[in-house]
Parts: C-alpha cells; structure tokens; sequence
C-alpha cells in the first residue's frame, strides 16, 4: 500500500493513526494469458499483436478496503500505428491527471472478494514497418 495524506497537528496526548505498509491478507496476482502476433491480408500486409492481461485483487481480510488500481495501455503519436484496448470492467477514469494511456480503477473490496480486471490491448501496422520494444 503507497499512498499519500495531509498530517493535520495532534494535541498532545491525542492519538494519530496512518496506514503504512501493506494490508496483511490482501493479495495481487497479474496474469497474461495471451499474447500473439501475426500478419493479416492477402493484398494488402499488415501486422498484428495482441495481448490480453488480468490482475486479480484476492481479499483475505475480515474487512471491506478501498481498492485503487493503476494500470497503463500504450499510446502512439504515429497515425500508421492504430493501439485499440478494451477492459472489463471499463475504467473509472480514463488518462488520470491528463496522462495518456493512464487508467484508473476505484472500487471496494469486500472480505473475501476477489476482482478481477481484464485489459486486451490490440496494436495494428503496416507491412514493412516495425515496432521497437515490447509493449
């Protein structure tokens, strides 16, 4: 757990709780199912990548949490390159503090909840064109 909160000032002898560290009987799992890539057409190339994710939010506690999850999709500034995703479920906030490709999931889990969110990321190029990296 990461986070961030104003301390107001505690008289003396009055008690102050903070959250720090993390939440015992909270697990985080990230899978990747699938991931491919190919080409499509028969007159005219092109290439293709898929990748689907999921992360799994497991409760363990006896008590219901806020759940905040941060997640990113890639994002392109080249018009030959077309990134299309899909999520379930959809996002609470999209491009978070005006940050391309930065998601946002709020939500509370309940003592033994388990969510789980499911990202699709689909990226499509031309033949002959190439794309660095992973994504």
């Amino acid at each position: 757990m990461a986070g961030q909160s104003r301390i107001e000032q505690t008289p003396t002898r009055d008690r102050l709780q903070l959250g720090f560290g993390p939440i015992d009987g909270m697990k985080v799992e990230y899978q990747i199912p699938k991931e491919a890539t190919g080409d499509r057409g028969i007159l005219s190339k092109s290439n293709t990548a898929t990748r689907s994710a999921i992360l799994r939010v497991s409760n363990l506690t006896n008590e219901s949490w806020p759940l905040r999850v941060i997640g990113q999709v890639p994002v392109t500034r080249q018009d030959d390159l077309k990134i299309g995703w899909s999520s379930t479920p959809e996002p609470t906030t999209q491009d978070r503090d005006g940050q391309r490709g930065i998601l946002e999931w709020d939500s509370t889990i309940a003592p033994a909840q388990v969510q789980d969110i499911s990202l699709t990321i689909d990226l499509n190029w031309p033949d002959g064109m190439s794309i660095l990296g992973n994504y």
